[in-house]
């Protein structure tokens, strides 16, 4: 059963679909649904005092990339936590999640730095995971010099952002590199096949998300069908998920991507991985974002704080 609270913050977003006007083109198409992403800032709350940020450039495979450094003031060297936002890799911004990563460091007591990749459909894959995996090395090197723990790193995600850390994950063992200390995939997209078969897809669509808007995304994100089928905009079908880092996996009931998102958490425990998995009952996809409309939102935070450490 739906939360009263997520069905409230539903009801609202289908009133702010209902007067968007039918775009005349695929440009304006693409502007409303970056702008209905956007919107998501709305269910946010209030920013937690005690919490600073600054934004910085790592260097990336197109030129620099922007990084929000969000910290605890007054921490001597905290860990460093890195994350892609969600946003599916053809819209969302730092802006976006900027008050629900300032609420995470606040109960993390974890600095974060927020990636802001290139987006889709002008930077298609793999553009913006080769962004997410080149800012992730930047930061792990620099992170002594931004203050931050050398020796403690983990990366995350929300939504697309969930694949990205996959992505890096998987990259960077192939690479032979030090690998993060753990993984947050925060209700994740693990597979991108148009035929993929997750139930949830279906029955939970309308819930933030839509089979066709899923569709539309994909679409923009990574344009030849042939690639869905690979690992790196898939990562469900990697063939080998053993050594990766310790995960916590969340999915929300009434999310199209539950189901793909409990599946990739079932293969990361199939090869060896060790892996905190919950579904969070009654929520909705992007619920991180909406502490503002929906209390559970805490809770949610508390959940990644605790496997942190």
């Amino acid at each position: 059963m739906l939360d009263p609270e997520a069905q409230a913050v539903l009801a609202d977003l289908a009133r702010k679909a209902a007067v968007q006007v039918a775009p005349r083109d695929a440009a304006q198409k693409l502007a409303q649904a970056r702008a209905m992403t956007g919107a998501m800032a709305d269910y946010s709350g209030e920013p937690p005092a005690g919490v600073s940020a600054r934004d910085i450039a790592v260097p990336g495979p197109a030129g620099p990339i922007r990084v929000r450094l969000t910290r605890p003031d007054g921490a001597a060297s905290p860990p460093l936590l890195v994350w892609y936002h969600g946003g599916g890799a053809m819209a969302g911004s730092l802006e976006g999640h900027d008050v629900p990563l300032r609420q995470l460091t606040e109960v993390t007591g974890w600095a974060i730095a927020s990636v802001d990749y290139r987006l889709a459909r002008e930077h298609p894959h793999p553009a913006p995971q080769d962004d997410c995996l080149a800012a992730t090395r930047a930061l792990r090197d620099a992170a002594e010099a931004l203050g931050c723990d050398p020796a403690r790193l983990a990366i995350g995600g929300d939504s697309i952002g969930g694949l990205f850390a996959a992505d890096v994950a998987l990259a960077l063992r192939e690479a032979g590199e030090r690998l993060p200390e753990a993984m947050v995939l925060v209700y994740p997209n693990t597979d991108l096949r148009p035929d993929r078969p997750w139930p949830s897809l279906g029955t939970e669509s309308g819930h933030v998300m839509t089979r066709d808007s899923l569709a539309y995304e994909n679409d923009l994100f990574v344009p030849d069908v042939t690639d869905r089928h690979t690992p790196r905009a898939s990562p469900f079908l990697a063939p080998d998920l053993a050594g990766l880092p310790r995960a916590l996996v969340i999915t929300c009931e009434h999310d199209p991507l539950r189901d793909e998102g409990e599946g990739f958490a079932a293969r990361l425990r199939d090869a060896g991985v060790a892996v905190t998995a919950h579904r969070e009952a009654g929520m909705i996809h992007a619920f991180l974002q909406m502490d503002g409309w929906i209390t559970r939102a805490a809770d949610l935070r508390a959940s990644i704080a605790d496997f942190l450490g």
